[in-house]
């Protein structure tokens, strides 16, 4: 390969320097800094609005649970792009029934475990069907 072979990915990583440069000097010079001088430093900002309360409060593993699925998931559609470049050459070599049944096994493992994870209650936030909350506290009321 020649060096010119790499132009295009020199003018790229050029471009990515220029914007971080320059997004650097216009904050600079049009001084962005904070309206209210007396502002406390030391309470936790968050999107815009004051927090109020501890700032160290727990939040529920639902949270983390739901954030991790949904990196699992969002990982597993990178899967696709590869998978569908490649049918390409699958098909050219008459393999496209190995093509599609490799991502099919591929996504019954993830079916199977999601299936897994509903059933294992992970993405029930701990609401109660009005019914059955109801005959819990028949039941406490009547004992």
């Amino acid at each position: 390969m020649a060096l010119s072979d790499y132009f295009g990915l020199l003018i790229y990583f050029g471009l990515m320097v220029f914007t971080g440069v320059a997004m650097v000097v216009v904050s600079h010079l049009c001084q962005i800094r904070p309206r209210k001088e007396s502002y406390d430093w030391t309470k936790p900002y968050e999107c815009g609005i004051r927090t109020e309360g501890h700032s160290l409060d727990r939040y529920p593993i639902h949270y983390y649970l739901v954030g991790i699925l949904f990196v699992v998931f969002d990982v597993e559609t990178v899967f696709f792009v590869p998978w569908a470049i490649a049918g390409h050459s699958f098909v050219a070599e008459s393999l496209q029934v190995f093509w599609f049944v490799e991502m099919l096994v591929f996504l019954v493992i993830l079916v199977v475990g999601y299936v897994y994870l509903l059933q294992r209650g992970v993405l029930d936030w701990g609401h109660e069907e009005a019914g059955a909350s109801e005959e819990s506290s028949d039941r406490e009321s009547s004992e």
